[in-house]
Formats: structure tokens, C-alpha cells, sequence
């Protein structure tokens, strides 16, 4: 049987950033343009008249922007959206407001042909047009949300041994910098232990995601840099072109950045920052599984869970795609599923 053809809605104000656009998006196999739009006000119209399975979204545009064309497609007509941005700072800010909206995920705009980066830049278009088609068949999880997990061998702390946490690791995918938003925004500046996030996103759109999850949450939030002291209160993002592991430094933990792949799909890999933090504190952690496709996370949460810390995922409900939490939960690293509105506070009731 063959594969099915992904019918991408593209939105363009530009006419020779929409051809480019066309162009790269009608040679993958797969992948083919069904519309263009001008503007805000023509997406937000071909949405509803050619039903894409995936659209191709600026953020800058004439009358409607991409911003507020995103929040009425998902309020009349949800279909899954790629914001595709310019890496000025301004139309950043503009994408993640966008992410906030409803939107599942943002990358650069492609170069132009002759450029160096050409072809990493049209693998990664087509990739995310190709992988957020399919956010909306994601399988809904049977079990109910807010039931404890199996113990799958995880040691009992030892009576009298402290097993307050000194860290919070956090993974995500699709959907997470808007989970992000709405746990970090639920815990408050003075938060006794560092925050650890890998976020998985193209790495020039992660000082965004910092600066605009400071802006909308009480933490002050970072990009992490290779040896940096992890301070009470703070809350630290992976680079994109890293992997993000931790280690002792005095009394404290420090940030350790692994530039080499290794034999993982993604870098930076949620596996990485959950085996190194399972190996540096022991019971002493919390990992959390937030909304994702894919399974990275899986097995670096159950390496926590063996070494007695506490772990949690992301309730089916509430996740735009349940693959990373669904892969934890199956894999036997996941204590308990939570909503994510209850995470704040059971962050907080763990760290006092």
C-alpha cells in the first residue's frame, strides 16, 4: 500500500520566500502544496475550504498576521501548524507567542540554494511539515491520568537518608514550549533547586524559547553553558547543537555540554540529561516526561526511577502528542501521571 501524500497549506507574504517554499516542499516525496496564502486572512479561509493536513506558517504578514491566523484556525478549524520564521528576533518573539496559540513547532526559513546550509535547512522544513501532519492520529493512552505506575525495581530509599531532590530534569518535543510555559509559570522565583530542560527545537531558535519563557514565567530561564555553576531558582534549556548533562562541582551541580552526536536520534537527547542525572543524584532528583513524539526520554527516565528518584509524565489529555510520556509509561520509568496543572505544585510539596 503506498504512503499517503501530506497536503501542506503554505503561508507566505513574500512571493519569492512562498516559491522558495513551493519549491522545496513540492520535490520531497511525500510532501505537496495544495494552496498558498498571502496573508492572514487567506489562510485562516483556505483552511476551512482544502482542509491541509499540515500548514506552513509565517508569522510576519499583511492585516492578519501569522499569530492571530493561528489562534483562529485552532479555534474554528485545528489543523497542525509549522511556524516557519526568520531568525530576527523580533519575528522569534512573534512565533513562540504563535506556539503559545496553538502552533507545534518552529524552524528557520530556508536559504537560498547556494547557501552552505541549504540542505540541513530543507531536511529539517520537510521533516517537521512531515512529522506534525501526523500529531493528530497520535493514539489516545487507555489508562486513566493520576494513577500510580508499577514499581518496575525501583529501590526504597533507606530509612533516615534524605531524599529531598537537588535537581529538576525536564524533557519535550512537540507541543513543549507551550507545556513549559504553563508549568514554569506555576512555580515561584524563589524555587529551592535548579531547573534542567532539553527542549527538543533547531538550536538558533533556542535563546527565543529562553527569553520568551522568562518573560512569561517568574523564573529567570537560560541556555546552559558547558561548566556553568546550576544555581537554586534557575531554570536552564539545552542548546540545540548540544547534548546537556550534569556533574558535581563542589557542593553543588554544574552543567556539562557533549558536543559529539553519539548513537542518539536527536541532540540534545532528553536520554542524555535523564542517565547523567540518574548517575550524579541518585534519589536526590525529579524527571518529568512532557508532550513529544518519539520515545527519547524513555529509557533515561527509567534510569532515574532505578536510582530512586521521583518520576513523572504528562497525562494523555493534556499533551499535543503523547509519544514521549506514552514510551516512559511503557518502558516502566514513569511513578505517577500527572496533568499538567497539578505539576507545579507537586514540584513544590517534593522540593520543601
Amino acid at each position: 500500500m503506498a504512503e499517503r501524500t501530506i497536503r501542506v497549506l503554505v503561508a507566505e507574504d513574500s512571493p519569492t520566500v512562498r516559491r522558495h517554499l513551493t519549491g522545496i516542499i513540492n520535490e520531497t516525496p511525500g510532501l505537496m502544496v495544495i494552496g498558498e496564502a498571502r496573508d492572514g486572512r487567506e489562510v485562516i479561509a483556505l483552511a476551512q475550504a482544502l482542509d491541509p493536513d499540515v500548514i506552513s506558517m509565517d508569522v510576519q504578514m499583511p492585516g492578519i498576521d501569522g499569530l492571530e491566523a493561528t489562534r483562529q484556525i485552532m479555534s474554528i478549524h485545528p489543523t497542525p501548524i509549522v511556524v516557519v520564521s526568520s531568525l530576527v528576533d523580533e519575528e522569534i518573539d512573534l512565533a513562540f507567542r504563535a506556539i503559545q496559540a496553538g502552533a507545534l513547532a518552529v524552524v528557520g526559513k530556508p536559504t537560498a540554494r547556494s547557501a552552505p546550509d541549504f540542505a540541513a535547512r530543507q531536511r529539517q522544513l520537510s521533516h517537521t511539515l512531515a512529522a506534525m501532519a501526523e500529531v493528530r492520529v497520535i493514539r489516545r493512552w487507555e489508562r486513566p491520568p493520576g494513577h500510580n505506575m508499577p514499581d518496575a525495581d525501583r529501590p526504597k530509599p533507606a530509612v533516615g537518608v534524605t531524599t529531598a531532590p537537588e535537581i529538576v530534569a525536564i524533557g519535550a518535543s512537540a507541543g513543549g514550549p507551550s507545556a513549559l510555559n504553563a508549568l514554569l509559570a506555576g512555580l515561584p522565583a524563589a524555587l529551592p533547586v535548579p531547573v534542567v530542560i532539553v527542549q527538543h527545537m533547531p538550536d538558533e531558535f533556542i535563546a527565543g524559547l529562553a527569553r520568551w519563557l522568562s518573560k512569561t514565567t517568574p523564573l529567570p530561564v537560560q541556555v546552559a553553558g558547558d561548566g556553568e555553576a546550576l544555581k537554586p531558582g534557575t531554570v536552564y534549556l539545552s542548546p540545540g547543537c548540544a547534548h546537556l548533562a550534569v556533574r558535581r562541582q563542589g557542593a553543588g551541580l554544574a552543567a556539562v555540554l557533549i558536543h559529539e552526536p553519539g548513537a542518539y536520534r536527536y541532540q540534545p537527547a532528553v536520554d542524555v540529561l535523564f542517565q547523567s542525572v540518574a548517575a550524579v543524584c541518585g534519589a536526590a532528583a525529579v524527571g518529568l516526561v512532557l508532550t513529544g513524539m518519539g520515545e527519547d526520554g524513555a529509557d533515561g527516565l527509567l534510569a532515574m526511577r532505578r536510582a530512586g528518584a521521583r518520576t513523572f509524565a504528562q497525562d494523555r489529555t493534556g499533551c499535543t502528542v503523547f509519544g514521549m510520556p506514552a514510551a516512559a509509561i511503557e518502558r516502566g520509568g514513569v511513578e505517577r501521571v500527572l496533568p499538567l496543572k497539578q505539576m507545579p505544585d507537586m514540584l513544590l510539596r517534593l522540593a520543601k
